[in-house]
């Protein structure tokens, strides 16, 4: 992290940088079909939950929200998605990670989190009975490198 960014989630905003954020927040998620805006629900409390949980957010969000890059929140997404695609992403996490992790949001959209479904031997899944996941166990847990792709391929098979 650079100097003038704090190293405290809780801390990681200037006044001046909040009220962009909470801007740019209704410019992204504006109020709409009895929904409210994303800059009326990210408050203080709800970007501190999710910079707390995600702080290697928090230099890249400070970088989206500096004052150079103007007033206008579509100028500054759009300057952001041409040249700063990392402080760009930061910035749209941290509004909709805030937005839909409020209570009131989730209840108006009928989501209640995660919620426990215990199986019992007398009841269980109708995947499990009809052997949908049969082969996915049969051939046990596997893992790909999702950067394969982006890597190169040597002649030493590395």
């Amino acid at each position: 992290m650079t100097n003038d960014v704090p190293h405290d989630p809780d801390s990681a905003l200037d006044p001046e940088r909040r009220d962009v954020f909470r801007d740019v927040s209704s410019h992204l998620i504006p109020a709409a079909h009895g929904m409210p805006a994303a800059g009326d629900v990210v408050d203080d409390r709800r970007l501190a939950f999710v910079l707390q949980a995600r702080p290697d957010l928090v230099e890249a969000l400070h970088a989206a929200l500096r004052p150079e890059l103007g007033d206008d929140p579509g100028t500054r997404l759009a300057a952001l998605a041409a040249g700063e695609p990392e402080s760009e992403s930061a910035l749209q996490l941290a509004v909709v990670a805030g937005y839909y992790t409020d209570a009131a949001v989730r209840a108006a959209i009928g989501y209640p989190g995660q919620v426990a479904k215990p199986v019992t031997a007398i009841a269980y899944p109708a995947y499990i009975e009809e052997g949908l996941i049969d082969r996915v166990l049969e051939r046990g847990p596997i893992w790909r490198d999702p950067d394969a792709a982006a890597k190169p391929v040597t002649g030493d098979g590395g």
